[in-house]
């Protein structure tokens, strides 16, 4: 064997001698093969030829491993640090460890303390308790790594090289043998001396000719670097070297027909690893129900017509499940909450078809199971790992059988079964990891710290790479010795290792127990050498590099400074000064994007293309939101309207048509109700309950007591989120507020002779309306909050408000805007004389809003206008029905004519501002067209622009390119 050994070379191909590339070596045997590879490499080919080699071991094994061993050292250095997060501590000092063994620490010699130097002596005293040995191996404590594969390596080298038949020939070394780490020289002159024969490659002095291709931006230099390469001829003597991600290059060459790279952009973590943190974090107590959301939806896979993403939960589970916490925000036992409900029905529909639907209700009590009647038990943030088992055994399970699932063949198939079998194999590792851990409990940070470091690293890419005449490199050093031409996509320097691990003091510590370390500087220094080594291949080097790589500022790779050196020494009158920055700022070196262009020509070196000019394409936010269509459009009309309905008819009817006729709406993490919105649901289930089941015999108020306990009652099923970490004072502060707030509700009902009757109450109502000029009957219908009747039978109507400020609901009374005060009027029953007594009552605030000065003390009898029939705009709620009926009858009437306005929005997009900015001129402009269809009898509700969920898709909002 014939062995061409670089620093770098890890990653570059072998070279056959028999292969149709056979000049890539220098080795004159004829037969045989030149492997060219790097530390990694050799190390794996010396234990193999040495009989040592043995199955790879994840990480998290060996940092768990070591976890124990740190707890049984128990040193006073990082007691401290061990006991506030034991794994991130324990996985530095592995680090620690590992690169001390491989630069040839050997603790045990001269029986060195390290009592000067306190993290040598931590990590002596816990590498006094190592015993090397297998995962399966009884007595051993720590499975071996790199660094101890290496140090064993080197032991069978100096024991057994001379006599042992290794089966390699010859090393050919592309650095030079100073410039490597200790320990590798040590293993080339125990190599030496084992017959091997070492030799150095002759430095490479060539100076290729060298273009800098820079654009504003990767889609930019993308452009061209395709370009180039869909018009290159001799692709066979090419050479790529692949920077960064070639995702956006791979989708120019697509364009154009041109083979694509397939190189992924390098992360810490796979897609695949966030399943398993998403399940943990719905599990864990106490329930945070947006995760939980994000569990139910979870799904693997770009749905299509013909085939829908895979579902962790099966749809007709995780509908049922979602659907009831957005009614209510709460996992609770309570038999009258929604989640048991939905369960409930999942186990009727399996009653009536076990065949079809057992399996889903099955499903569905396992994950009631598993996150409210027994989910992991916490205690002190302890997680006992023994109650986590069953939940990892049932995502495991779960993740299998959805990657082993028959199903087609396509491409999108098989990339959704390999995240499928990434994110098993996470929860595989996971599971491994935690059994090594002699620990019964752990802390819920450190839970997730093991799932991170367990995470799959596979990167995932847009495009597949296919086969070309050229070769594809990932580092410079890599470039093959038959190269002519080198194109480097993104050639920008990268994040190096250029922290010092030692300080000199523990360096010299080290030194005396057989280790030496070698420096940062020398670390750069060698793969510096290394790429300029590669680049000096070529003939031609050919870079494209961005200004700006996903946002942040780039700088060109080092190695093509010391290039430029040589450059200037080389050619030293064809610049002005000898400088680097001279060289690389010359027009002949670097090239603008928009320096290419001739008059119908592109042209980069040898490679040209012809063009045709085209207009710019300038893309401009629209000037305006509403459409007009050709058609008839009475399909859209709806059958049922409610009051939120209305509004939004009055306020947005392009977003009606949007959302309530096409169907267009957030999925279901957004639908569950946080905040003011969850608060509100909560508060008016408190009032249904004390209205109706909870409701004194004889009418008296509500004892604090009962409403205190209903409050905490309700508290898991309406608003569990208060109950999340953090949460006790927002708890405290809205409890007090609701208590006190009810109080007063009660009170004043009663001090007013009102008698309420009921809560959350339904209702329907036949409305006739007039739609292009027909008739045209709706359902007018919905949930008053409360009922009740005064003075002989008047019919009593309070809406419970809960909202940060009570202004709005001040002007809507008094502007003669209560448009569902006025719904719930005209669709009161009663026997009493007048129009209902209608009113809103701001919970949080603890008061009404109302017309009626019993209510409200500070009603000051409205605007006072009039309209056209001398109804007062500013009085009882029930005059504003004529207003709103004609309102609604337009807004239908222009829908079904195929004219679908948001005016407010076309606000907005004529004057160019997004949703959310101040704008005196914009305000004006919205009250100019409030009051001009106030004059026509109509009204207009302007609701809040920032508040709408299809800003981005009117175009007033992000980016309009």
């Amino acid at each position: 064997m014939h062995i061409k050994f670089g620093w770098a070379l890890d990653r570059a191909p072998w070279q056959s001698h028999r292969d149709t590339r056979s000049s890539h070596t220098t080795n004159t045997n004829p037969t045989g093969t030149t492997v060219v590879t790097g530390p990694l490499g050799l190390l794996g080919i010396l234990q193999t030829r040495l009989g040592t080699t043995r199955p790879s071991v994840n990480r998290p094994i060996r940092i768990a491993q070591y976890r124990s061993l740190m707890a049984e050292a128990d040193h006073p250095w990082y007691q401290r640090s061990f006991g506030d997060d034991p794994w991130n501590t324990a996985n530095h000092l592995l680090r620690l460890r590992d690169d001390a063994v491989e630069a040839g620490w050997q603790p045990t010699i001269g029986g060195e303390t390290y009592n000067e130097h306190p993290r040598l002596d931590a990590l002596a005293s816990v590498e006094r308790l190592v015993r090397l040995g297998p995962t399966h191996d009884p007595s051993a404590n720590l499975t071996p790594g790199r660094a101890d594969d290496l140090r064993e390596v080197l032991t069978l080298l100096r024991q057994h090289g001379p006599s042992w038949p290794l089966g390699i020939n010859t090393i050919e070394l592309q650095d030079r043998r100073t410039d490597l780490p200790n320990t590798w020289q040590t293993i080339l002159q125990a190599l030496t001396a084992a017959g091997v024969t070492i030799t150095e490659a002759p430095v490479k002095s060539g100076v290729p000719e060298l273009t800098i291709v820079r654009g504003p931006d990767e889609w930019s230099t993308a452009e061209v670097a395709a370009r180039w390469l869909s018009n290159t001829t001799d692709r066979a003597k090419l050479c790529i070297i692949a920077g960064d991600s070639t995702n956006i290059l791979d989708h120019e060459l697509s364009r154009r027909g041109t083979p694509t790279l397939g190189i992924p952009r390098t992360s810490a973590m796979s897609p695949a690893g966030q399943v398993l943190p998403v399940f943990l974090s719905a599990i864990l107590p106490p329930t945070d129900i947006r995760h939980v959301a994000e569990f139910l939806d979870l799904s693997f896979g770009t749905p299509d017509a013909e085939s829908p993403a895979k579902a962790l939960i099966p749809r007709s589970v995780s509908s049922a499940l979602l659907t009831a916490l957005t009614k209510e925000p709460g996992i609770s036992g309570d038999p009258d909450s929604a989640w048991m409900t939905a369960l409930r029905d999942l186990q009727d529909r399996a009653d009536t078809a076990p065949e079809t639907r057992a399996k889903a209700a099955e499903t569905a009590h396992t994950i009631d199971r598993l996150i409210r009647l027994t989910p992991p038990v916490i205690d002190n943030d302890l997680v006992l790992l023994t109650t986590l088992h069953p939940a990892l055994n049932w995502l495991a399970d779960r993740l299998r059988a959805l990657s082993h699932n028959p199903d087609d063949a396509t491409p999108d198939s098989t990339r959704t079964k390999a995240f499928i079998a990434e994110a098993a194999g996470h929860v595989d590792s996971f599971r491994e990891a935690l059994a090594h851990l002699p620990a019964e409990e752990l802390r819920v940070r450190e839970l997730f710290d093991i799932a991170d470091v367990c995470a799959p690293t596979a990167p995932h890419i847009t495009a597949e790479a296919i086969a070309a005449k050229w070769t594809v490199v990932s580092d410079p050093a890599e470039v093959p010795e038959d190269c002519d031409t080198i194109l480097w996509w993104s050639s920008h320097r990268n994040e190096g290792d250029g922290n010092e691990v030692w300080d000199p003091e523990e360096a010299n510590a080290l030194s005396l127990a057989g280790a030496q370390i070698s420096t940062a500087t020398e670390r750069e220094r060698l793969h510096q050498a290394a790429a300029l080594r590669g680049i000096r291949t070529a003939a031609t080097v050919i870079c494209f590099c961005p200004d700006r790589i996903r946002g942040q500022e780039t700088s060109l790779h080092p190695s093509l400074s010391r290039l430029a050196e040589d450059i200037a020494v080389t050619y030293p009158g064809r610049f002005t000064t000898t400088g680097v920055d001279a060289v690389l700022d010359d027009a002949s070196i670097t090239r603008p994007v928009s320096t290419l262009h001739e008059t119908g020509t592109w042209r980069l070196g040898e490679v040209s293309a012809l063009l045709d000019e085209v207009a710019a394409q300038t893309i401009t936010p629209p000037s305006t939101v509403s459409r007009s269509l050709d058609g008839d459009f009475t399909h859209l009309l709806p059958e049922r309207l409610s009051f939120t309905q209305i509004e939004q008819l009055l306020s947005d009817p392009l977003g009606w048509t949007l959302e309530r006729a096409l169907g267009i709406k957030r999925g279901f993490s957004f639908d569950v109700p946080t905040g003011n919105r969850m608060i509100g649901t909560f508060v008016h289930a408190i009032v249904e309950e004390l209205v109706g089941r909870g409701a004194p015999t004889d009418g008296a108020v509500p004892s604090p007591q009962v409403i205190a306990e209903t409050f905490d009652r309700f508290v898991p099923r309406f608003a569990s989120e208060l109950l999340l970490p953090g949460q006790k004072a927002r708890l405290g502060t809205i409890r007090s507020k609701v208590l006190a707030s009810l109080a007063s509700l009660f009170t004043t009902v009663q001090e007013c002779g009102i008698t309420l009757t009921r809560a959350e109450a339904a209702f329907t109502h036949a409305w006739e309306l007039t739609v292009s000029g027909g008739p045209w009957t709706v359902a007018l219908g919905g949930m008053r909050d409360l009922e009740g009747a005064i003075d002989a039978g008047r019919p009593v109507i309070i809406d419970l408000k809960w909202a940060n400020s009570g202004k709005r609901y001040r002007t809507m009374v008094d502007d003669g805007e209560a448009v569902q005060l006025s719904v719930y009027s005209h669709t009161a029953e009663g026997s009493g004389d007048g129009n209902p007594l209608t009113a809103y009552f701001l919970l949080k605030q603890g008061r009404f809003v109302s017309t009626d000065s019993a209510l409200d003390p500070d009603f000051t009898g409205g605007s006072g206008e009039t309209d056209d029939s001398g109804a007062n705009l500013g009085g009882d709620p029930t005059g504003l029905w004529p207003r709103i009926e004609a309102s609604v009858e337009d807004a239908l009437t222009k829908i079904a004519t195929g004219r679908f306005e948001s005016l407010s929005a076309d606000v907005y997009a004529d004057f160019g501002i997004r949703p959310g900015e101040k704008n005196t001129e914009l305000n004006k402009a919205i009250k100019s067209i409030k009051d001009e269809i106030t004059e026509e009898g109509r009204l207009f509700i302007d609701k809040p622009q920032t508040f709408s969920a299809f800003n981005l898709i009117y175009g007033i909002a992000g980016d309009p390119s």
